[in-house]
């Protein structure tokens, strides 16, 4: 009897030794993932509010309310430019917003969802004025976001490979031009020395 009682009390304390730590494990999994879950829910209200903004902003292209001030003389924006920056903006948001909600994702969903996400950004970044209205806005985006974005633009900046230059083509020569060698002559041979 005494030895079924040793038993079922080690046994007891090997799963105390290995439930115990399992449960910290995720009881710790569980409050990253209620931060990340409260951080995300921040960001996505603050985001809110700002998208409001770039909306005012792009009805209301005409006033100062922009990140790129109409008093600086370098950058003379007209208002299409203006309009054109804000809807650059706000398409810039949509692209973090994404790239936050899928970057945490299983590769599985990210492959499902995130996949026309970056087909569409490639596609877009490709013309001059999104790189432009890019590198005026950056500095406001999330530090990832940004390295992601500089990642992709790198790549679709590509300097391609020089073109060689062929040579002249090369024509025959007309056989009417073709100079003759005259035929070898035998070697000279030394005269032969009489003695006399």
């Amino acid at each position: 009897m005494d030895t079924v009682k040793d038993f079922a009390q080690i046994l007891y304390y090997l799963t105390l030794s290995i439930a115990g730590p399992l449960a910290l494990i995720e009881y710790f999994k569980a409050k990253y993932r209620d931060k990340r879950e409260n951080e995300y829910k921040i960001y996505d209200e603050l985001d809110n509010r700002f998208f409001e903004y770039q909306k005012l902003a792009l009805e209301y292209y005409d006033l100062d309310i922009l990140d790129v001030p109409n008093d600086d003389p370098s950058l003379s924006f007209d208002k299409k430019r203006k309009q054109e920056m804000v809807a650059y903006a706000i398409l810039f948001s949509l692209f973090e917003r994404a790239y936050l909600m899928f970057i945490h994702q299983p590769e599985e969903f990210q492959q499902r969802q995130w996949s026309g996400w970056k087909r569409f950004l490639n596609d877009f970044i490709r013309r001059q004025s999104v790189r432009a209205a890019w590198a005026h806005s950056k500095g406001t985006y999330d530090t990832n976001f940004q390295a992601f974005m500089a990642e992709k633009i790198a790549a679709i900046q590509v300097v391609p490979a020089p073109v060689p230059v062929a040579a002249p083509p090369t024509a025959p020569v007309p056989e009417a031009l073709t100079v003759l060698h005259p035929p070898e002559s035998p070697p000279l041979q030394p005269a032969a020395h009489t003695v006399a």
